[in-house]
């Protein structure tokens, strides 16, 4: 019962609910990359987003909770967003074992949404910069994604 209160209690804040898919490009050697993400704006300027990715041709994925800041400008949407993670991968030996491998990341970015179809279908542009391990990488990617 306390969760359904709880529930109830945070639902006349949110303010729109976002879901979609990406593919774009990341550094140090990592190769391309696609995934989902789906989010919850709480007032006009926050959202919250759990997303989940894969490296193409690689065991990699990543998932993570990102939080975002933006403002709205007529049809662009500037934002900026702070998250962490989890990235998990098997990685092959010489003697062909594979070992997984699970890493905790924190990632900063930004980027720009744009409407392609006004309420309903739009774009997000956006390069982020994980920090995991002593090698941070950045990636670029663009989506497509529905608000509703």
């Amino acid at each position: 019962m306390r969760r359904f209160v709880v529930f109830i209690f945070f639902l006349p804040f949110v303010w729109g609910f976002d879901l979609g898919g990406f593919v774009g490009q990341a550094s140090n050697n990592r190769g391309g990359t696609y995934g989902v993400f789906a989010s919850l704006s709480f007032f006009p300027f926050t959202r919250v987003e759990i997303e989940g990715s894969k490296f193409f041709g690689r065991s990699e994925k990543q998932i993570s909770l990102n939080g975002e800041v933006g403002i709205g400008l007529g049809g662009i949407h500037p934002y900026f967003s702070v998250g962490v993670g989890i990235d998990t991968g098997d990685s092959e030996k010489l003697t062909l074992t594979r070992i997984t491998s699970t890493s905790f990341f924190t990632s900063t970015g930004a980027g720009i949404k744009f409407n392609i179809a006004p309420m309903l279908l739009k774009m997000r542009i956006d390069i982020r910069r994980f920090s995991l391990g002593e090698k941070p990488y950045y990636r670029a990617y663009v989506g497509l994604f529905f608000s509703i």
